[in-house]
C-alpha cells in the first residue's frame, strides 16, 4: 500500500493561496496517516514503515549529479560552450537560499523524518501487549533509524550543522515553528536515535533492502569520524563502530569478484550495507519526476548521449585528473587477472587500466572491459566527439544489461538501477583514517587499506616505500594518499556527499580548489581494436594526459577546471533553504 503524507511544501502551497498555516493545520488532512485507523497491529504499522523506506527512493537525497559537481569529481556538461547556468551555480559554489537542488534536498530529508514520525507515533499508541514484541522493537528500531539517518545527513550539509530537529509530528503551528538547533545538539539527537537502532537492530534480515545493527553502526561511526577533527577523542569512537562492522556477525565481505561491483549481477553483494532498492518492473507509468517512485534519473545524466543519456549540458561526467589518476593507477602484475588475451593479436599482454578504473568509469584505453554490450568503451563511445566527455561514470547506469539507457525503462528517465549509499570499502578506509589520525599507526592503517587495493589487483602499499616517491610513509603522507587517491578512486560519485563532506571536514576544500584550477591536461589520439571491421581505428582528441599540450591543434589543451570553486568556496554547507524560512516563522537565515 502507497501512502501519501503530508509534506512540509504543503505550508509552502498553503501560503500562497493566501490561507493561512493556522487555518489549515485545523483541518482534517486526508492524506495524513491516522494512528487510530492505521495502526491497530503490526501488519498495518509495517505497512507505513515501507512508507519510510519508499522516501528514501526520492533522487534528490543522494543528488549524484549536483555533487559531483560540487565536489572535485565531475564537470558539468560540455568542455567547449557555456554550461547552463544552474550546474555552473553548483560547480562554482554560487548556492543561495532560493536554489532549487536545496530546497529539494531539504524537503526530501524532512519527509523521510516525517514519515519515522509517524511510524513512532503510532508503535507508541498500541498497546502494552504490542509494545512487547520483538517485531514492534524491530520497527520502531527501523523507524528510529532513518529519522536519526535524515538528520545526520540534514546535519552534514546544512547551516554548518544548525537545522531544525523534528521529532514529533507537529499538530499546531507553534508545533511547525522550531527553531533552529546548534550543531551539538542536533549531533545528540541523531545518535541517540541511531544507538536505539543499534542496539535493538537484528544482525540480518531474511530482506536484503532492510537496515540492520550494522548498517546503524556504520552511520554511527562515520558521524563520529566526521566530529573528529573537532573532537580527536572521537576518533577511538569511530573505531568502536568500524570494527564492528568489519568484524562483527553481519556477514560484511570484500567483494573479489570485480563482475559484482556496481553491476546488476552485484545487488546487495557481500560489501553492500545500504542499498537503495530501484526497480523498472513497477509503476513505470508514473511521471519520471515523481519521487515515489521505484525508478532514478541518475542514469540519463551519467550515461554518453549516443547510449541514452542526456544532453550534453545536464550531464555529470569525469573530471580531467580523475580520468588521469584512473588511468595512472599502477597494477600488481603478478595478480593473473592483470594479463589478459589482446583481441586482435591473441597474445597476453598487460590491462590497459586497473579493475577498479574499469568498474567505475569508462575511458577511451579500457579496451579490456565492455560497454554497453560492445566489446570495449572506445567501441561504443566516441570520446573524441564535439561534446569532450573523456570519462563516465559507471555506478548509475545500466552498461552492463543494455545496449542504451533506453532499453530498461522504456526511457533513459527511468533506471532500475540500485543506488549503494554505504559499502564496507568505504568502513575500511574509515577504519584506516581513524586508526592513522587517532593514533598515528602507519602500518595499521596500510593493513586496513590494502585489502581493497589487493583485490582490485592493485600494487600494495609499502610502509617504507612510498607510491609517490619511494620514500617511507609519514602520517601525513598516508593521509595525503587517503584524501586524493584511495578515498576518490574507490568512493567517487558515492553515497550522500561523501566527497564534498570529506574535503571539508579534512579542512582541504578551499586548497584543493586551487590546486586542481592550476593543473593542466590535454587530449591525445587513441589508437583502439574494432572487432566489427577487424581493424585498428582510431579516436582523435579523447585521452586524456596530464601537462601542456604540444601541439594544441593536434592535442587540444582542456580547460581549466575548478577556476570558479577555487574563487567562491566558502565552508562547503548550504543555506537554510527558504521552503523552511516561508513556512516557519523561527527560521530564517
Amino acid at each position: 500500500m502507497k501512502t501519501y503524507l503530508i509534506k512540509i511544501v504543503a505550508f509552502v502551497f498553503c501560503l500562497a493561496i493566501v490561507q493561512s498555516c493556522e487555518d489549515y493545520l485545523e483541518e482534517t488532512n486526508p492524506n495524513e496517516i491516522s494512528a487510530d485507523t492505521f495502526f491497530q497491529n503490526l501488519d498495518e504499522s509495517e505497512t507505513v514503515l515501507t512508507s519510510v523506506y519508499g522516501a528514501m527512493l526520492n533522487t534528490w537525497i543522494v543528488s549524484a549529479r549536483e555533487e559531483s559537481w560540487r565536489s572535485d569529481m565531475a564537470f558539468p556538461g560540455i568542455r567547449s560552450g557555456n554550461i547552463r547556468a544552474d550546474a555552473l551555480n553548483i560547480y562554482e559554489h554560487v548556492i543561495n537560499e532560493d536554489n532549487d537542488f536545496i530546497n529539494q534536498r531539504w524537503d526530501a530529508l524532512y519527509q523521510v523524518i516525517w514519515r519515522a514520525n509517524q511510524v513512532m507515533d503510532g508503535l507508541n499508541s498500541m498497546g502494552e501487549d504490542l509494545q512487547a514484541a520483538d517485531r514492534w522493537t524491530e520497527q520502531m528500531a527501523q523507524a528510529r533509524f532513518f529519522r536519526g539517518l535524515a538528520h545526520f545527513y540534514l546535519h552534514a550539509l546544512y547551516n554548518e550543522g544548525s537545522i531544525v530537529i523534528r521529532d514529533v509530528i507537529p499538530a499546531t503551528q507553534a508545533d511547525f515553528s522550531k527553531p533552529l538547533s546548534t550543531s551539538e545538539e542536533v549531533m545528540t539527537f541523531f545518535r541517540d536515535d541511531l544507538v536505539f537502532a543499534y542496539q535493538n537492530l537484528p544482525n540480518t534480515f531474511p530482506q536484503k533492502t532492510r537496515v540492520t545493527a550494522g548498517t546503524a553502526a556504520t552511520i554511527l561511526g562515520t558521524s563520529y569520524l566526521y566530529s573528529a577533527s573537532q573532537n580527536p577523542a572521537d576518533y577511538q569512537i569511530a573505531k568502536t563502530y568500524f570494527d564492528d562492522v568489519i568484524n562483527g556477525p553481519y556477514g560484511y565481505a570484500l567483494v573479489q569478484d570485480a563482475s559484482l561491483m556496481f553491476t546488476e549481477a552485484g545487488d546487495f553483494n557481500s560489501e553492500s550495507i545500504l542499498e537503495i532498492n530501484y526497480t523498472v518492473d513497477q509503476q513505470l507509468e508514473e511521471s519520471q519526476f515523481d519521487e515515489e517512485s521505484f525508478n532514478m534519473r541518475n542514469g540519463r545524466f551519467s550515461a554518453p548521449q549516443d547510449a541514452g543519456g542526456s544532453s550534453f549540458n545536464q550531464q555529470f561526467t569525469a573530471a580531467a585528473w580523475l580520468i588521469h589518476a584512473y588511468a595512472n593507477e599502477p597494477l600488481n602484475m603478478s595478480d593473473p587477472r592483470n594479463t589478459v588475451i589482446d583481441r586482435e593479436t591473441s597474445l597476453p599482454r598487460a590491462r590497459g587500466v586497473s579493475l577498479r578504473s574499469s568498474a567505475m568509469i569508462a575511458v577511451v584505453n579500457d579496451q579490456d572491459t565492455e560497454y554497453y554490450l560492445q566489446p570495449s568503451a572506445a567501441i561504443a563511445q566516441n570520446f573524441g566527439s564535439s561534446q569532450r566527455k573523456y570519462g563516465y561514470f559507471k555506478k548509475y547506469t545500466n552498461h552492463d544489461i543494455a545496449a542504451n539507457e533506453n532499453d530498461t525503462g522504456e526511457t533513459s528517465w527511468k533506471s532500475g538501477k540500485n543506488v549503494i549509499m554505504n559499502r564496507l570499502a568505504d568502513v575500511y578506509l574509515m577504519y584506516a583514517e581513524a586508526v592513522l589520525k587517532g593514533d598515528n599507526n602507519i602500518s595499521g592503517a596500510i593493513d586496513l587499506i590494502n585489502p581493497i587495493r589487493q583485490r582490485w589487483g592493485l600494487q600494495l602499499l609499502d610502509a617504507n616505500v612510498s607510491l609517490a616517491d619511494g620514500t617511507p610513509y609519514t602520517e601525513d603522507s598516508l593521509m595525503d594518499h587517503l584524501m586524493y587517491v584511495e578515498r576518490p578512486l574507490e568512493l567517487s560519485v558515492e553515497g550522500v556527499s561523501t566527497r564534498i563532506v570529506d574535503l571539508r571536514r579534512w579542512n582541504v576544500a578551499s586548497d584543493r580548489f586551487n590546486n586542481l584550477s592550476t593543473q593542466s591536461f590535454y587530449v591525445i589520439g587513441y589508437d583502439y581494436y574494432d572487432d566489427e571491421t577487424s581493424s585498428t581505428l582510431s579516436r582523435s582528441s579523447s585521452l586524456v594526459q596530464a601537462g601542456v599540450s604540444p601541439d594544441s591543434t593536434e592535442d587540444p589543451q582542456l580547460v581549466q577546471e575548478y577556476t570558479g570553486a577555487a574563487q567562491f568556496y566558502t565552508n562547503g554547507y548550504f543555506p537554510i533553504p527558504t521552503s523552511e524560512t516561508l513556512s516557519n516563522n523561527s527560521v530564517s537565515n
